[in-house]
């Protein structure tokens, strides 16, 4: 029990770590970015083509840096919908820790590859989200990592997709999702508490 407290003290520490981290990135960028439009915009007004060029070249991809950092509020993804709901008996089971480790997992997965980096915030695997590998991914990260917050994942939790219920059901898709239509227009679903 001792030894759970302390694992979660540690990701907690990790966690807040992490977040400060993240902030001074996005303090630098803003740095960097003001420096670099100011050189473009100098450049500019020299009639300098080629530093301009350069310096907006800088801007553009402190602006890409920035929004990798800081996304906005975007229309969920139904492949990341879908993954987080076969994933609900972890979620479930841990509430806000899980959901921080999937953020995590989803930042390594995520954040491209630097061979060069020394400090393993500053690399990661490079995947495109949402993708077969991404997912792939962020469940063997979750296997091999949650424990290490005093968390426990396992895949085979997962919960089924229609389509797989369907087989085992031996149902064609079709008869199988008109059914839980039937039965959810009844009330009879088990998520369905009165």
């Amino acid at each position: 029990m001792a030894n759970e407290s302390y694992q979660q003290q540690i990701a907690q520490l990790r966690v807040e770590r992490s977040q400060r981290e993240r902030l001074n990135q996005l303090e630098n960028i803003q740095i960097d970015y003001r420096e670099a439009a100011r050189e473009r915009d100098e450049a500019a007004a020299r009639g300098d083509r080629d530093e301009f060029e350069l310096r907006d070249t800088d801007c553009e991809r402190l602006e890409q840096d920035w929004a990798y950092l800081n996304p906005q509020q975007q229309q969920a993804d139904p492949r990341q919908v879908e993954f987080v709901r076969r994933n609900a008996p972890f979620i479930e089971r841990h509430g806000q820790a899980a959901i921080q480790a999937l953020d995590l997992a989803h930042n390594y997965a995520t954040r491209p590859r630097n061979p060069n980096a020394t400090n393993p915030a500053n690399n990661g695997m490079g995947l495109r989200p949402n993708t077969p590998a991404y997912f792939q991914a962020m469940r063997n990260l979750l296997e091999m990592y949650a424990k290490d917050y005093g968390l426990r994942y396992d895949r085979d939790e997962e919960l089924l997709t229609p389509n797989q219920a369907a087989k085992i059901s031996g149902l064609s898709p079709d008869a199988y999702n008109h059914a839980v239509r039937q039965v959810a227009a009844q009330g009879r679903l088990s998520n369905q508490k009165k």
